[in-house]
C-alpha cells in the first residue's frame, strides 16, 4: 500500500506538470497563429496581421476611417473585411478594402504622390518634337529653332543619377545635312529591336515622303536614304520583335499559352517583369491557373472575361487579371511606374497615376505641358515639356515633374 502511495505522489504530479505544459504548448502555438481571447463576446476567435508600409513614410493608417497609428507596423486584427487608407498631409491618399483571414499575414505598400510637383529643366535647346525610344529610357528630341549650329535631332537619355542642370545632349544628326525642302520637325521614327538605329521618315514639301537609316549611338554625319527599302527594313524588324513577344508567351502558365497568342497585344512588361500590360484583340476567357488563389494575393476584384479593345495587366506570379480603366484613345501613353505597381496614363490636360489593380487612380500633375509627350524616369519623375516664358520662348524644353 506504502508503494502504491508513493507511487502515486510521483507520478499524479509529473501529469500534472505534464498536462500545464502541454496546454500551455497549445496556447503558444494558438498565439502565434493568431487567436486571441474577445473579452467581450468571451470567445477565442483567429486573427489576422496585417503589415503596411508606405513610400514615403512615415504616414498615418486609418482602419474604418480610425486612426489606428503609423505605417510600418504590423497590426494585429480580428479576421474580417476592413477599409485601410494612409493619409500624409501633402500627398495624395492611398485606399484599399481587403478581407483578412485569420492566421494569415497580409501585406499592403501604398505609394503616395505629392501634391505640389517640382519642376527641374533638363534641357535648354529648345524642342519642337519627342520622339520615344519605345520601352527605353532614351528619347529622340527634334530641335528647329532658326540656329544653323544647333538645329537638328538629338538623343536624350533619362537617369537616375542626381539631377543635372541641362546635361549634355548627344547630336544624331544634324539639320544642315538634310535636303532644304524637307521639314525636320514633320518626322516619325521606327527603332530597330535593340534600339540601336532608327528609321526617320520626313515629310517634304510636295508632301512626299523619303527616310533615312541612322545610328542611335553615334552623330551620322553621312546621309542614307531608304526610302525604297523602309518596308522590307520594317518587316524585319517586326519579326524580331515578334519573336521577343513569343519568348514573353512563353512565360504564361501553359492554360494561357494559346489565349495569350491569339487575343493578346502585348504592349509591354511591368519593370520587374512579373506582369503584362496588354490589349484585348479578341473576347475570350482566361482560365484559373492557381485555384485556390495563393494566400495573401491581391484581393482587388479582377476581370478574367476580357473584351476586345480593352487594356489590361495580367500578374503571372499571382495569376491574377485586372481591367485597366482607360479610354482607348490613351492605350498608346499609357506607361510604367519604375515600382511595377503603377501605371501613368494621360487623361485631358492632367497625367494620372492608377495602381496596377486598376484602384487609387490619382491626378499627380495638372500643370502646363505639351499633351503630345510625357514620360517617366527611373529615378520616379514625371519628364514633359513645357514652355514657361511663351512671351520670349517660342519653344518648350524638357522638365523633370518631381511627384514624390
Amino acid at each position: 500500500m506504502k508503494i502504491i502511495i508513493d507511487t502515486t505522489k510521483n507520478i499524479i504530479p509529473r501529469i500534472i506538470i505534464g498536462v500545464v505544459f502541454v496546454l500551455m504548448l497549445i496556447g503558444i502555438i494558438a498565439y502565434a497563429r493568431g487567436y486571441r481571447y474577445n473579452a467581450d463576446e468571451q470567445t477565442i476567435s483567429s486573427t489576422g496581421i496585417l503589415s503596411v508600409t508606405s513610400d514615403p513614410k512615415p504616414a498615418s493608417m486609418f482602419i474604418d476611417n480610425e486612426l489606428v497609428g503609423a505605417t510600418d507596423e504590423n497590426l494585429t486584427l480580428p479576421y474580417g473585411h476592413y477599409t485601410i487608407e494612409i493619409r500624409k498631409e501633402g500627398y495624395t491618399s492611398w485606399k484599399k478594402d481587403v478581407s483578412l483571414k485569420g492566421e494569415i499575414v497580409m501585406s499592403l505598400n501604398a505609394v503616395l504622390f505629392s501634391k505640389n510637383p517640382s519642376l527641374t529643366p533638363l534641357t535648354n535647346l529648345g524642342i519642337n518634337t519627342v520622339l520615344p525610344i519605345e520601352n527605353s529610357d532614351k528619347l529622340v528630341l527634334v530641335s528647329k529653332t532658326g540656329d544653323k549650329k544647333k538645329d537638328g535631332i538629338y538623343l536624350f537619355e533619362l537617369s537616375n543619377k542626381p539631377a543635372v542642370i541641362f546635361p549634355p545632349l548627344k547630336l544624331l544628326l544634324s539639320a544642315a545635312l538634310l535636303p532644304t525642302d524637307v521639314d525636320i520637325t514633320n518626322v516619325t521614327a521606327d527603332f530597330d529591336p535593340n534600339h540601336r538605329q532608327s528609321i526617320l521618315t520626313f515629310v517634304r514639301k510636295d508632301t512626299t515622303s523619303i527616310s533615312y537609316l541612322i545610328a542611335l549611338d553615334q552623330e551620322n554625319e553621312e546621309l542614307v536614304e531608304v526610302t525604297s527599302s523602309r518596308e522590307n527594313i520594317l518587316a524585319a524588324w517586326q519579326e524580331e520583335k515578334n519573336t521577343e513577344i513569343a519568348k514573353v508567351i512563353e512565360t504564361f502558365p501553359p492554360k494561357l499559352e494559346k489565349i495569350a497568342s491569339d487575343s493578346f497585344h502585348i504592349v509591354s512588361l511591368s519593370p520587374d517583369e512579373k506582369k503584362v500590360m496588354y490589349v484585348a484583340r479578341h473576347d475570350a476567357v482566361l482560365p484559373l491557373v492557381i485555384d485556390p488563389p495563393l494566400i495573401g494575393a491581391n484581393q482587388t476584384k479582377e476581370e478574367r472575361s476580357i473584351q476586345t479593345g480593352n487594356m489590361y495587366i495580367y500578374d503571372k506570379k499571382e495569376d491574377k487579371n485586372f481591367y485597366i480603366p482607360v479610354d482607348a484613345s490613351h492605350q498608346d501613353t499609357v506607361k510604367w511606374y519604375p515600382t511595377s505597381d503603377y501605371v501613368a496614363v494621360q487623361e485631358d490636360n492632367a497625367i494620372v497615376m492608377i495602381q496596377y489593380d486598376g484602384t487609387n487612380k490619382e491626378i499627380v500633375y495638372a500643370g502646363p505641358f505639351d499633351p503630345t509627350f510625357f514620360g517617366i524616369s527611373p529615378d520616379w519623375n514625371l519628364i514633359v515639356v513645357i514652355n514657361l516664358n511663351p512671351q520670349l520662348n517660342e519653344f518648350g524644353d524638357l522638365y523633370s515633374v518631381g511627384i514624390r
